[in-house]
């Protein structure tokens, strides 16, 4: 009989402490890995937050263009997810948040939803304007 694997060994997952981080399943080989080399729980942590830092930045100096600039920087946000259990909690909170503000959103009148929409792409002007005032100056 096969004995269950121990919760002990270096980058084991402990899916009942919400004190660790839980990657998931399908990174799990590729982390054990690192981690049974020596320095890999260093290599991996630093390796996990440089990507992360690069993506939500990336998405940062796209949020003020037209595109997915909120989207990567929650991209950025997961991978940082994977490996730093502040990151989940401030991933769950902002998918929360945004869940609720869309179903608030949804709630309104036709014409409340197009004035949100209005504003959103009166935003999107400003930025856009202050940006090429910035870029052609």
């Amino acid at each position: 009989m096969a004995e269950a694997e121990p919760v002990n060994r270096p980058g084991a997952v402990d899916e009942t402490d919400p004190n660790q981080p839980h990657p998931p399943r399908w990174l799990r080989p590729a982390r054990d890995w690192v981690f049974a080399r020596p320095g890999g729980p260093l290599v991996w942590r630093v390796g996990i937050a440089g990507l992360g830092f690069l993506i939500v930045a990336g998405g940062a100096l796209l949020i003020p263009l037209p595109g997915p600039g909120w989207a990567i920087v929650f991209v950025g946000l997961a991978v940082w997810a994977t490996e730093f259990v502040w990151a989940q909690r401030l991933l769950r909170f902002a998918r929360r948040t945004v869940q609720r503000w869309t179903d608030w959103a949804k709630e309104q009148a036709w014409w409340v939803q197009g004035l949100i929409g209005l504003s959103g792409l009166a935003l999107l002007a400003g930025l856009a304007f202050i940006g090429w005032r910035f870029l052609t100056s």
